[in-house]
């Protein structure tokens, strides 16, 4: 009886950490409502009608500026399955890709703290910490991020360092699907030169030094950069992550970009996993060089975005995991008994997969996931009554719009090339930063975008609005509880 009370309880609380994600992305749509997903789709729809990957701009009224579709087979993926579901299966994907990750998250706590409970407190906490609402290429970087430490943990754990050489299939997959496989290439990185670095030192400096082959971690490494180039785009992706690096703009007016607030719980969260984290590397892991780096590395980039908050929390959740298992158990001396343990825990995990599922369909189906009552909530964000007065009124473009919405008329507006939209790294730091000051009303007179444009779509509470309503060029020619469209009527 005490065995079956046991299970249920670890049933019930595996269920409870795989529906954490899932709950907020159904409670706020994220995944028909985020700006983004809107021109991803659009850009696979491209690339399965050209049979090609995108080298400039399209899309934009600035099609002359480079551009990489980075992301080319996640825009592939929500392309396919828009054309396939409609509008429903963009939820129904982003609640599976969910609950995959955090299950293998959570398996790989369990792996490493081998106590079910620890496990799940360190788990639960860090999925807390990292969801991702919307349905973006970024979920696969978390998936990816967390395979390969798990890699990394291993391989160290079982002092093998073939395994490394899984992280190659990774990284070819990683680089076809989100840019930020070079930060997971960077930590590759600073495992493989920390380990180079204990060998070349280990006669004067107390470091771990256990037997390493240089040439076998630098061909690790070069198997993985090979593995991250082999694609559509080559090489490319390094050169936009470069742009990213260089261009600032965005960490200025996006909102997710901005530095860390501590006004949401969450980030409370982060801050302890990692104070925890630093507290068990001083304690358990004096010799290592590798975990120390990993923390710093993640925090400043952490810190920095509330976009990667995810970044920091996997590694500090890695370290902590690894530390609850060598203190409760040996590695030299794993008792049968909890060898036993592992099929029924794979097997709980299972079941609460299936559970949470099945909950999340059920809560996603009673709040409206099919494409009509989607819509419904789209109408309520974005301007769909809007673009559908554009397209049937026959207005002649250049248009103007704002940021926010750019990426939704890529998607609802295809005979109109935008002025703006949330690829920033599209346009740069000066054309960015420019159409946001003028859709706040500074110094719009000057936007040259905005002087060439037939027609102008923006949110009725931007200031540029209530400055085109009082200009004499300008004639509103339809409005709704949302939007705003102006015609101009007369040019200099």
């Amino acid at each position: 009886m005490r065995s079956v009370f046991s299970a249920v309880a670890q049933l019930a609380a595996a269920a409870l950490a795989l529906l954490v994600a899932p709950y907020y992305s159904i409670r706020t749509w994220a995944a028909v409502v985020d700006p983004d997903i809107w021109w991803h789709m659009r850009t696979g729809d491209w690339i399965m009608a050209h049979h090609a990957v995108p080298r400039n701009a399209i899309f934009s009224q600035h099609i002359e500026r480079p551009w990489i579709a980075y992301s080319w087979l996640f825009d592939v993926l929500v392309s396919g399955l828009q054309h396939r579901f409609g509008l429903a299966g963009l939820p129904g994907f982003l609640i599976c890709l969910q609950v995959l990750i955090s299950l293998i998250f959570l398996l790989a706590m369990r792996h490493f703290a081998r106590n079910f409970w620890w496990s799940w407190i360190i788990g639960s906490l860090a999925i807390y910490a990292f969801y991702v609402n919307p349905l973006r290429s970024l979920l696969f970087s978390l998936l990816f991020f967390i395979v390969e430490l798990l890699i990394i943990f291993e391989a160290e754990r079982r002092k093998d360092d073939k395994l490394l050489f899984w992280t190659a299939p990774l990284f070819l997959l990683w680089a076809n699907l989100h840019i930020q496989f070079i930060h997971g290439l960077f930590i590759l990185a600073l495992y493989l030169g920390t380990r180079m670095i204990s060998q070349a030192a280990r006669n004067w400096l107390p470091l771990d030094s256990r037997e390493t082959s240089p040439a076998r971690l630098l061909a690790i490494f070069v198997a993985a950069f090979v593995a991250s180039c082999i694609g559509p785009n080559w090489a490319y992706p390094y050169k936009e992550a470069f742009g990213y690096a260089v261009h600032a703009a965005q960490y200025e007016f996006v909102q997710e970009m901005l530095a860390m607030n501590f006004r949401r719980p969450e980030h409370y969260v982060e801050l302890f996993l990692l104070i925890a984290a630093c507290y068990v590397v001083g304690c358990f892991r004096s010799r290592d060089l590798f975990r120390p780096l990993l923390l710093l590395v993640t925090a400043l980039v952490a810190f920095r975005s509330l976009r990667d908050a995810w970044f920091l929390t996997v590694a500090a959740a890695f370290v902590l995991a690894e530390a609850v298992g060598q203190a409760h158990l040996p590695v030299t001396a794993v008792d049968e008994g909890r060898r036993r343990t592992h099929l029924r825990t794979n097997l709980i995990y299972a079941l609460a997969a299936c559970a949470t599922l099945i909950l999340s369909f059920g809560m996603a189906i009673r709040q409206g996931m099919s494409s009509p009552a989607l819509m419904t909530i789209i109408d309520h964000v974005y301007p769909i009554r809007a673009t559908e007065f554009v397209m049937d009124s026959h207005l002649p473009g250049p248009m103007y719009n704002s940021f926010n919405w750019g990426g939704f008329l890529i998607f609802n507006l295809r005979d109109q090339p935008v002025s703006m939209d949330p690829r920033v790294n599209a346009y740069g730091d000066e054309l960015a930063t420019r159409s946001v000051n003028t859709v706040n009303g500074i110094h719009w007179q000057d936007d040259p975008d905005l002087a060439r444009a037939r027609f102008v779509l923006l949110e009725r509470p931007a200031p540029l609005a209530s400055a085109l309503e009082s200009d004499p060029r300008y004639q509103v020619a339809y409005k709704d509880q949302i939007a705003v469209v102006f015609v101009r009527t007369q040019f200099r």
